[in-house]
């Protein structure tokens, strides 16, 4: 459009634009960040380094790739949370290696203030959140814009990408060591979520939209 261009995206978490036209902006993520109310068994984390594991509201029945997830994750040292989106029954994903603590939802922004990395398949709701609380990640991008997601994942320094034909346990185990024992990841990540709170979300977007009413003449 001419008159406005939004991206929930942050200008750091962007490759280099040179050309970009003045009616494009930054805001950051359009993200309700109320405490939520999604029930969660706090008492079962047992204060190992916390990996949050998501594919999204609809990615959740790939129960196999869980599986290699979880099987990255066992014998780490890590605690995987392991949020389904309701897409599996708990028989599907019983027995799983290294016994993660595994629901339907997650109350995902509070699980990140306390995420040491996220396992996810690169959507930008959850790519976006983990980034708005400094954590690095692990993408395995899976369809749609999810590709070009972790290509910005891995250009910003912030997480490592493994493509999903490859994305067996060893490969995904070995970038997740990676990430959690280098420093510069989690650095990026946070940089990133200083540029996010700076970007103003929403109500940065809904200024940029009145201004561009209230520029436009009527009728055109």
């Amino acid at each position: 459009s001419r008159l406005a261009q939004i991206s929930q995206q942050p200008p750091l978490f962007d490759f280099p634009r040179t050309n970009l036209p003045e009616s494009f902006h930054y805001t950051g993520p359009f993200r309700d960040t109320c405490m939520s109310t999604t029930e969660f068994p706090w008492d079962q984390l047992d204060g190992r380094p916390l990996v949050y594991a998501s594919l999204g509201s609809l990615q959740g029945a790939k129960k196999e790739l869980f599986r290699t997830l979880a099987g990255a994750c066992e014998g780490t040292g890590v605690q995987m949370v392991l949020s389904h989106g309701n897409a599996l029954t708990p028989d599907a994903l019983s027995k799983l290696p290294g016994s993660p603590l595994v629901v339907g939802y997650a109350p995902q922004f509070e699980l990140l203030k306390r995420a040491s990395l996220t396992l996810t398949h690169a959507g930008l709701n959850t790519v976006l959140d983990s980034l708005s609380h400094g954590v690095p990640q692990v993408a395995i991008p899976l369809t749609y814009e999810q590709p070009a997601i972790a290509q910005r994942i891995q250009w910003s320094g912030c997480g490592e990408v493994v493509p999903f034909p490859r994305a067996n346990v060893e490969r995904i185990r070995a970038a997740i060591l990676l990430v959690l024992s280098s420093p510069s990841y989690r650095d990026a990540a946070q940089r990133i979520s200083k540029s996010i709170q700076a970007s103003g979300g929403v109500s940065r977007a809904a200024d940029v939209i009145q201004m561009a009413v209230c520029a436009t003449p009527y009728g055109t």
